[in-house]
């Protein structure tokens, strides 16, 4: 950017994870930093994606409990939802989390301009259609929902993670389309709140769970129906009537699209990108603009917000002078229904031994031993040196054990130096026994 130079002050497009750590490690290093953002801080992990799912699933598995106690024959009564105000305190909720984080983000020297709407044009910025001189930005504008184009994909009564809080109530009858993380998700919660609901999905679903933990996930979505296929239409002259799949049409009041997630880059033209229009950027998240940069879901899958943490604080670093690369070896997610399903998958090409188990009586699982529903994990492991290669795990909280777990994998560290842990007890997760087990076998070997 050879015409940039001439301003001090580095620009954000976008306040969501990759953005405000982009701004939070430049401020902390003396830049002078604003933050453009087009509606509200937090991006989609806070609105649309990950708090979201949060907050209904709390609501889910309190509802799946009680409803599992009372058929253990250990409490009486039941629990329903009050679906127009869980929506409310759940904004309420979000709106709480956008104060925090925009305190924090003002607090480090960060200005915040709010109803932005920035665009940059062959390498140069544009805020409200006004241009502004910078010395470097960064773009990190998230990804949109990827809606598919089938006939009715935009009657009243289809929805996307981004507009289900407009749902004036639930639905009797729910279609939700996709095979992956999210359709699971919003699968078991609305099956959870009363719904009849049935799960769309092409081919496979959850195609990126190890086969044996599917059980498991069928049992969290045993209310479900799922049926693979190629939805050709939504049905319905003026609101959502049905769905046809294969040339059967079925009935239903309501279609959640849960198909994926695209980049959104329309308004910066000028720079490379890839076949899916997310924004190519080399090692050090630079784009073919030097001193424009991109970070986070705006470059394309993985669409983890971990991931965009880290690519946000790997382009401050960059613009600083120490650049360095983001591993994107060994991404460690989580699927969250009545288990959390945490899995961080091996490098491809990587052999080892598996060693696996069901996991163990702790918190939010005891009483699920009775019926086996305690959930599995599977420990992969070098023959030769006893290296953790990968791990997948399902039970309540895994999500926690998974976070440090998956650091080790990244790490490259064996059995043989993490089995002398000391555990925290009670955990609803026994993989520190599962590592244990492991040291011990290769030891005899």
């Amino acid at each position: 950017m050879k015409a940039a130079k001439c301003s001090e002050m580095i620009y954000i497009i976008g306040g969501g994870p990759a953005g405000r750590m982009a701004a939070l490690r430049l401020a902390g290093a003396g830049k002078k930093v604003t933050l453009l953002e087009r509606k509200a801080i937090g991006g989609t992990c806070i609105h649309d994606g990950c708090m979201l799912v949060c907050g209904l699933n709390d609501v889910a598995r309190s509802i799946n409990t009680i409803s599992f106690l009372k058929n253990s024959g250990v409490i009486d009564g039941n629990a329903s939802v009050r679906f127009p105000d869980v929506i409310q305190k759940l904004e309420g909720v979000q709106r709480k989390l956008e104060i925090i984080l925009e305190r924090e983000t003002k607090a480090a020297g960060v200005v915040i301009e709010y109803q932005a709407a920035a665009e940059i044009r062959n390498g140069k910025l544009f805020v409200n259609g006004e241009p502004r001189e910078a010395e470097n930005i960064i773009i990190a504008t998230g990804a949109g929902i990827h809606v598919p184009e089938i006939p009715g994909n935009a009657l009243l009564g289809t929805y996307t993670a981004k507009t289900l809080r407009t749902m004036p109530a639930l639905p009797k009858k729910l279609a939700i389309i996709g095979g992956g993380i999210s359709a699971a998700e919003f699968a078991y919660i609305y099956a959870a709140f009363g719904c009849e609901v049935t799960l769309f999905c092409r081919s496979v679903l959850l195609p990126i769970l190890p086969e044996k933990m599917m059980k498991a996930v069928h049992r969290d979505l045993a209310n479900v129906a799922i049926l693979c296929g190629k939805v050709e239409e939504i049905l319905g002259k003026d609101h959502v009537e049905g769905v046809r799949i294969d040339g059967k049409d079925l009935p239903f009041d309501a279609v959640i699209f849960a198909t994926g997630m695209k980049a959104e880059t329309s308004l910066f033209t000028g720079m490379e990108k890839n076949p899916d229009g997310s924004i190519k950027v080399n090692e050090q998240m630079e784009t073919s603009i030097p001193g424009i940069y991109a970070a986070g879901d705006v470059t394309g899958s993985p669409y983890f917000t971990p991931v965009a943490r880290l690519q946000g604080f790997a382009a401050a670093d960059s613009i600083l002078g120490h650049p360095r690369t983001v591993d994107m070896s060994h991404i460690p997610f989580t699927i969250v229904l009545g288990l959390d399903y945490t899995i961080c998958p091996t490098k491809k090409g990587e052999e080892g031994v598996t060693f696996s188990s069901p996991n163990i009586a702790g918190p939010e699982s005891f009483w699920h031993v009775a019926d086996g529903s305690v959930g599995s994990m599977h420990l992969t492991v070098s023959k030769d040196d006893g290296q953790i290669l990968g791990f997948a795990t399902a039970a309540p909280s895994t999500s926690i054990v998974g976070t440090y777990l998956g650091y080790l994998v990244r790490k490259g560290v064996t059995v043989h130096e993490f089995s002398p842990m000391l555990e925290v007890h009670p955990t609803p997760d026994g993989m520190y026994s599962m590592i244990r087990l492991a040291d011990d076998a290769l030891n005899k070997q």
